[in-house]
């Protein structure tokens, strides 16, 4: 007789408006097309990735002509045009797809350069006008590595966000994907990036996620399962996850907000690649079954990878 195999069943992945109830009168005021109460929503919230987290349920789903009605001098105007450019760079996003780049046709790369192009100019104009807003910084730093525009302008560009929304985990997300060697980058910079951050971000803070960010692509990028493996079972490399989730997720002073899933994701998923099943035990807890679609960006089968390791962790932590 066979033995038995554990099955696990897949867990979908949850949207913020899913996982944060009030997220859902956010989204009801803008499918209204109700700009006052939008702005008012988003006006209340601590920082920039809260502020980027709410504005990703919305823009979607508010009519762009609400958003071009918005006139130059009103206080809101920024965040409209933001938006708007954000949705245009979705829709390029969704012409290239996913794949790699040897499998894009010419008229897609046309018509994708064509819209980030068009974000990129209503961003040039929002900066300009008001250059303290790190949505719309953020959008550039998406349109710059859309536009191949390289590492060095993606640093400017975070650097001009950084010194009005410093330490944000969003930031330092794209700029350490932009660093990636599979977009032009090095190893050598990621590494860097991440001990610039593990330097300069204060504990507590969710700006050092983009370290955990650093680790799994390495993980991600080895020619063997072995290598891999071996990659996260090196003491100094274990050393620094566990010093992430010290002065991130397990620090009295840490305040994630709608982030929150995605902290506890990255150490759920890295502990678990790890082996370490016990310390990715409370990170699944915190999760209460829900999962992101963080998960996606490194399994083929993210509900079902996500379903065994974290039955693994709770049996065993």
């Amino acid at each position: 007789m066979l033995p038995a195999v554990p099955f696990h069943v897949p867990v979908p992945a949850s949207e913020p408006v899913e996982l944060f109830p009030s997220l859902r009168g956010l989204v009801a005021d803008g499918e209204r097309g109700d700009w006052a109460a939008v702005m008012a929503h988003l006006g209340g919230l601590p920082g920039l990735d809260d502020f980027v987290v709410a504005c990703s349920q919305v823009e979607g789903r508010i009519a762009d002509h609400v958003l071009a009605r918005v006139p130059v001098g009103d206080p809101s105007w920024g965040v409209a045009q933001a938006m708007r450019a954000a949705r245009i760079t979705e829709e390029g996003w969704k012409i290239r797809g996913d794949g790699w780049a040897r499998t894009v046709t010419p008229p897609q790369w046309a018509a994708f350069r064509e819209h980030l192009n068009r974000a990129e100019q209503l961003l040039i104009d929002v900066t300009a006008r008001e250059p303290r807003l790190g949505y719309a910084w953020l959008e550039r730093m998406t349109t710059c590595q859309g536009l191949s525009l390289g590492a060095a302008e993606a640093r400017r560009r975070y650097d001009r966000l950084s010194a009005h929304a410093p330490h944000t985990y969003i930031a330092g997300f794209r700029l350490m994907q932009q660093l990636l060697p599979k977009w032009s980058g090095s190893w050598e910079q990621v590494s860097a990036f991440a001990a610039e951050l593990l330097r300069v971000t204060p504990a507590g803070s969710i700006g050092l996620l983009p370290v955990l960010v650093a680790h799994l692509e390495r993980h991600s990028a080895a020619e063997t399962d072995a290598e891999a493996a071996a990659y996260l079972r090196d003491p100094a490399v274990v050393a620094e996850i566990h010093l992430v989730a010290d002065r991130t997720v397990r620090h009295p002073a840490f305040q994630p907000g709608y982030r929150v899933y995605t902290a506890h994701d990255y150490f759920a998923m890295l502990f678990s690649l790890m082996g370490d099943h016990a310390a990715a035990a409370p990170h699944f807890r915190a999760l209460h079954g829900r999962r992101t679609p963080f998960w996606e960006w490194y399994f083929g089968d993210a509900g079902a990878a996500y379903a065994g390791h974290r039955d693994r962790a709770l049996a065993r932590g």
